[in-house]
């Protein structure tokens, strides 16, 4: 049995086993011989002027049955109360009737019933103004209260279309966030980008917290580059492997709700973790009632949705024109390859399959959750699969005291191939860049693939991808615990303290090989087969204690929450990688080569905090006062024991209604400061042992070492905002306003060679951010038929380099003759400068070109028709710019679909125009759709135990409309660099994905 197998196995036994106890307590509860109920009555005889409808009420959010929800008939006090499971009947007058629908926590809702109805089915969406949103460590607020923008994404928004990605699933439903693929690989590699760029050579990760545990999105390396060597030269980090961001591990069907804080006057409270904003997800949690089991089936597959071509040969003489006369004599045929086609255009069938169970026996809830998904790359040997089971169980232990667990096991497998850039020309682009159509790569009968005498590494694609191997195998554990002990309560006051305890571990498995067979393993080092073991360790744990005071005297002259708290908090990583070169035998253990290299990268940082929070509601709860203030230690820091402060201050007032029409005005304020902690390699110097001193072995320092008084990044936000609810809930807009100051940035300087190193990471520089966030919300359409939901957002954001001590800060990548970014004092953080040789024949650096999109909007849309309904996402990113080197590298060999046309003359431009390559990275994607239908009870009514069924069609990235001439705008061959972003080389092929779903419930 594998590892896999063993996983579904073990996730469906314990479903059953969660299900079958609590089906056997609630038999147990039954009394054995419970009397059997009289015969019911015969109903009366309906009055002649009356008829008898029937229906069902259902939450919007989870199509679960509303119970006791009111349904009364507009204009008498005649009505009815709906069951357990929502349903209802109901006499009304013959002729068209309005019905009221009203439920706690719930929009009422008006309907029309026409004359020739029977039946009816309503949903109701939550109120808006009683969503509660996480404010604090351990305090929440009504989303009426609210002085900070905070975005809300549900369950049903999150998953509307199967997604691999939790950030993939959140892609152009928030406002003021931008989340870009860094490529088409399957299994993620995504940035998620809050209020524009925040920090040049700080982490740019934001902070995720799961069930309030601080868990790691690191972007570990495979090692790879150790094969392409694509560090060498100006580009000595390894973020060009196509790497993974580690929140791809989470299952999004897990998910109950995202809060989005973006910026710092929310985020303080997370103090140096926080410059790039905060994620607090919430998973599932049981719900009281029977046992609840939901079952999903999907089949789907990913296509090829973008090539670029090469080059078109009609004749023997265009050949021998360009290639000579033994090309033409040995390869040319007459035929033409699709060679994009033959590497990327693979169909396979895909799947996910996910179950789950929630309920409660009791004083204990409970919910359990099991997926296991495959997605088949478009690309030989490359894909994405994922096992994940989940068990959230909550206690409570008397009226006093509550506590919950919650346990995630998750094994992922990544098969990543062969991409980006590289300086042996052995990626699949960069080979097929000098590679003729004409050219016939595919294997003979006899499964042998020709070498390519096109390259220089002789590289054939179509046999990298058959032969090579780059899996990425990941176990990953996420724990947390947390109680809560009510230690007091009156009708004034309470107070409670709460603890919690986190841990996340995971081990990361990078395995690379490359067999002898390879045509380019001889001409890359001399010696026959490469393999690659990359080995990752990484634990986080963070425990904290908070206690919280609430106290509301019986006039309501004011609401007031104290709270405080203290936190430690722990993150390690260990990441160890062998090189073999040599393999004896094709053997892929690193131990059967003949040559070996061994590297190892360590990091650990401890950090401790502590808080005071005051929230403050009065005049009747219309004016929202929030104030708070962390206090943190951090090992990064120059000083472990030095103390950094963070604040905020937030103030709304909700007005009265001042026109029917309005339901809510809100106006808000807030301010905020929060900072990004030096990275373990700015403080600590890392050494080398590859060389030596008088002939004896010797460790030596690389030449970077951090200032004694390193210190976190600062950032000082101001937020103003206007919240306002129209119409009884059917139209909400959200407008924000905002300016990000970042100081202390950290930066290198040079220093003088007699101190022993070459440079020092210290602090200096500054910078801001200022933009626009608005979300509009509408129901234009809502009857007893039809209900219409439209959500617009729009994200605007523009930086600027206010101060430079040590002058402009150079962001490596490929030379001023292509375009590179560079920080200038007065100049946009994410420019692109460079060369222009003038007529005198000087050659002047000049700004050609910025990765900061002019604006970004999202077009969400669902339609619903009784039983059916259509939903879809549209994304628009109106500017941003991309160096596209993939371009470059095919006009230089002569080999793009329009060389003959524009190539060359681009060749001959770019010579004095380093703005040739530039290019437009304007885009609209439909970034989803999704088409449903509920099926009715008469078709599933005769299944045992089946409660609803639903058959979806999704699609996820069907169209994309661009102008770019790249196989995406979506690209980063940087992996998640804070600056160096929109660098397009040899990038995995994008994909568009089609799936067919079975939702039941049991």
């Amino acid at each position: 049995m594998t590892l896999k197998q063993a996983l579904i196995s073990g996730c469906a036994l314990a479903l059953l086993s969660v299900e079958a106890q609590a089906q056997e307590q609630g038999a147990a509860a039954t009394p054995p011989e419970a009397p059997q109920p009289a015969a019911p009555a015969a109903p009366a005889p309906t009055p002649s002027n009356m008829r008898k409808i029937s229906g069902k009420v259902l939450d919007a959010l989870t199509n679960d049955g509303l119970p006791l929800t009111r349904v009364i008939i507009k204009g008498t006090t005649k009505g009815v109360e709906t069951e357990l499971d929502g349903s209802f009947a109901l006499e009304i007058p013959k002729g068209p009737v309005t019905l009221l629908f009203s439920s706690q926590d719930h929009k009422d809702r008006e309907v029309v019933v026409g004359a020739n109805r029977d039946t009816v089915t309503v949903s109701l969406d939550a109120t808006f103004v009683e969503e509660m949103v996480v404010v604090g460590r351990a305090s929440e607020l009504a989303r009426k209260h609210l002085a900070n923008s905070v975005a809300s994404v549900n369950s049903e928004e999150l998953n509307r279309a199967p997604a691999a990605t939790v950030d993939q699933a959140l892609q152009g439903k928030v406002a003021g966030v931008n989340i870009q693929s860094n490529s088409g690989a399957p299994g993620g590699g995504m940035q998620m980008k809050l209020r524009g760029v925040s920090t040049v050579n700080g982490s740019s990760a934001v902070l995720y917290v799961v069930d309030g545990v601080l868990i790691s999105d690191v972007a570990i390396a495979s090692g790879v580059y150790q094969l392409t060597e694509s560090v060498r030269g100006s580009n000595p980090a390894a973020t060009q492997d196509n790497q993974v961001n580690r929140i791809a591990d989470l299952n999004p069907n897990d998910i109950e709700s995202i809060e989005v804080l973006k910026g710092a006057s929310a985020a303080a409270i997370y103090g140096s973790k926080a410059s790039n904003g905060v994620v607090i997800i919430t998973t599932k949690k049981g719900k009281a009632g029977a046992p609840r089991v939901d079952v999903t089936q999907r089949v789907g597959m990913y296509s090829l949705s973008n090539t670029l071509g090469s080059r078109p040969f009609t004749s023997r003489e265009q050949v021998v024109e360009r290639y000579g006369e033994s090309v033409a004599a040995q390869h040319w045929t007459g035929s033409s390859f699709n060679q994009e086609a033959l590497l990327a255009g693979r169909r396979d069938v895909s799947y996910e399959t996910l179950a789950s169970v929630s309920g409660s026996s009791g004083d204990t809830r409970y919910f359990a959750s099991a997926m296991v998904r495959d997605d088949k790359g478009i690309i030989q040997n490359t894909g994405y699969q994922k096992q994940s089971f989940r068990l959230n169980l909550g206690q409570k232990l008397g009226t006093d005291v509550e506590v919950n667990a919650s346990a995630n096991l998750v094994h992922t497998l990544g098969n990543r191939g062969l991409t980006n850039n590289d300086n042996t020309n052995i990626t699949y682009y960069m080979a097929l860049a000098s590679t003729p159509s004409f050219v016939d790569l595919r294997a003979n009968g006899s499964g042998v693939y020709p070498a390519n005498p096109f390259v220089s590494s002789r590289s054939n694609p179509l046999q990298t991808a058959a032969l090579m191997t780059n899996d990425e195998d990941v176990w990953r554990l996420l724990g947390s615990a947390d109680a809560v002990w009510n230690v007091y309560k009156s009708e004034t006051q309470s107070f409670k303290v709460l603890g919690n305890l986190g841990v996340d571990r995971f081990q990361q498995q990078n395995k690379v090989f490359s067999p002898s067979t390879l045509a380019f393993e001889l001409p890359l080092d001399g010696l026959p087969g490469t393999s690659l073991h990359g080995t990752s360790e990484v634990l986080n744990i963070n425990t904290g204690v908070n206690v919280v005071h609430n106290y509301k005297p019986a006039s309501g002259a004011v609401n007031a929450t104290t709270s405080a708290g203290f936190q430690y908090e722990q993150s390690g990583v260990d990441s160890l990688y062998v090189r073999s070169s040599g393999q004896i035998a094709d053997q892929q253990n690193v131990s059967s080569g003949t040559q070996l290299s061994v590297r190892q990268n360590r990091a650990l940082v401890r950090d401790r905090g502590f808080y005071l929070q005051e929230e403050m509601l009065l005049m009747n709860e219309h004016l929202t006062l929030v104030g708070a203030v962390r206090g943190e230690q951090s090992s990064a820091n120059g000083d472990p024991n030095q103390l950094f402060f963070y604040p905020k201050l937030a103030a709304a007032y909700r007005f009265q209604p001042f026109h029917p029409a309005v339901n809510e005005f809100k106006v808000r304020l807030a301010y905020g400061e929060t900072g990004n902690r030096p990275t373990y390699g700015q403080k600590y110097t890392s050494l080398s042992s590859i060389n030596n001193i008088g002939g004896l072995p010797a460790i030596l320092g690389t030449g970077s070492v951090g200032s004694p008084d390193l210190r976190p990044e600062r950032q000082r936000e101001f937020e103003a905002g206007v919240d306002t609810m129209l119409f009884n809930g059917n139209a909400v807009v959200e407008l924000t306003v905002y300016q990000r100051n970042i100081y202390d940035l950290l930066l290198p300087r040079t220093i003088p060679g007699s101190t022993g190193f070459t440079n020092e990471f210290t602090n200096g520089g500054e910078m801001f951010n200022r933009g626009v966030e608005a979300m509009l919300q509408v129901t234009p359409v809502r009857n007893e038929d039809w209900e219409w939901t439209s959500n617009t957002t729009f994200t605007l954001n523009r930086s600027q380099v206010t101060s430079l001590p040590e002058g402009d800060v150079r962001i490596p990548v490929f030379g001023t003759s292509l375009g590179e970014f560079r920080l200038q004092e007065g100049a946009s953080a994410t420019q692109i400068v460079g060369d222009l040789v003038q007529a005198d024949g000087a050659t002047v650096l000049r700004k050609v070109g910025d990765a900061e999109p002019d604006f970004r909007m999202g077009f969400s849309n669902t339609v619903k028709y009784r039983d059916f309904s259509l939903s879809f996402l549209l994304d628009w990113q109106q500017g941003s710019d991309i160096i596209n080197l993939t371009r470059f590298l095919y006009d230089a060999n002569k080999n793009s679909a329009d060389y003959a046309t524009r190539g060359a003359q681009r060749q001959r431009d770019w010579l004095t125009d380093a703005s040739v390559y530039v290019e437009d990275a304007t885009f609209l994607k439909l970034r989803e759709v999704t088409f449903s239908y509920n099926l009715p009870s008469s078709v599933f009514s005769k299944v045992p135990m089946v409660k609803s069924a639903r058959f979806n069609i999704s699609g996820r990235n069907l169209l994309t409309f661009t102008n770019y001439s790249g196989l995406d705008p979506e690209v980063s061959n940087f992996g998640n660099h804070p600056i160096a972003r929109n660098v397009d080389v040899a990038p995995f092929p994008p994909s568009r994905s089609f799936w067919t779903s079975l939702d039941v419930g049991f």
